[in-house]
């Protein structure tokens, strides 16, 4: 039987910047990112609308914001879900969103102070830079008078790329090698981990040939240590993850942000 009633209609912020670029997002879906498009408009993340429309749902596509966790939390330390909070919260706050740029905060309210018990603010921003690209940041204050921060937070990239032509993506970075060796792991649901290059040399960049799209260059701030690969069988897309930690990272070996303190990871993406 179908549904018998209709979706509430999502409101989607867009800003521009130069030849046909933009950054499209949805803050009462999480504040994900929906959309980035290059210079001549062409799209460069993979979406289902029917995630993204359906509030029931786990948004699946575009960047969600992975926060105060990227992974699943086992050890029951926080009782929080898969990728933490921020991703499914209606709460986010548009601070501004014009000349090429967006800003957008969290703050906790009571149901998520029972999940995790901090105090804090956190935002998302974009920059449209002049050469087409975009810089994207995530940014968290503790507001906590005397108790130090736990972060191990990420951002979730879906890129199109067709189910067919993914044995066909090339790595070129350090430990792109071994991604592509373990394509049967990654393509089949798998997670595949190698480190953040920007750990070992400053001026290391994620250079990804994708079919169909082009050459994905990735500047990725080292406060993201690791890479997550995955992608799920019959699925045109690939998710190329920046995070802070391996899997449990918060509840092992977190981040810890003094009080007061603002701690900022960011990436810029361009499409070559």
């Amino acid at each position: 039987m179908e549904n018998s009633y209709e979706q509430p209609k999502l409101k989607i912020e867009t800003i521009k910047g130069p030849e046909g670029s933009e950054v499209s997002f949805c803050p009462e879906r999480g504040g994900v990112i929906t959309s980035i498009k290059s210079k001549k408009g062409e799209e460069i993340l993979y979406m289902e609308p029917d995630t993204l429309a359906d509030k029931t749902k786990n948004v699946r596509g575009g960047i969600p914001i992975l926060f105060p966790n990227a992974g699943p939390i086992k050890e029951g330390k926080y009782p929080l879900p898969q990728h933490g909070y921020a991703r499914t919260s209606d709460k986010w706050e548009i601070e501004s969103a014009e000349n090429g740029e967006f800003s957008e905060k969290l703050s906790p309210d009571d149901d998520m102070m029972k999940l995790f018990p901090y105090d804090l603010k956190l935002r998302m921003k974009a920059v449209m830079e002049e050469d087409g690209s975009v810089s994207l940041s995530q940014e968290v204050r503790n507001e906590e008078k005397e108790k130090k921060l736990p972060v191990s937070m990420g951002l979730h990239p879906y890129f199109r790329v067709p189910n067919s032509k993914k044995k066909d993506i090339k790595f070129d970075f350090e430990g792109g090698k071994e991604v592509e060796k373990d394509f049967m792991t990654w393509s089949d649901g798998g997670t595949t981990v190698v480190d953040n290059p920007k750990l070992k040399d400053e001026n290391a960049v994620l250079r990804v040939e994708i079919p169909d799209l082009g050459t994905l260059v990735m500047n990725v701030s080292k406060e993201y240590r690791k890479i997550w690969i995955w992608t799920l069988p019959e699925k045109d897309f690939i998710c190329i993850e920046f995070a802070m930690r391996e899997p449990g990272g918060l509840e092992k070996d977190p981040e810890m942000i003094k009080p007061g303190k603002t701690f900022t990871a960011g990436v810029n993406l361009k499409m070559e």
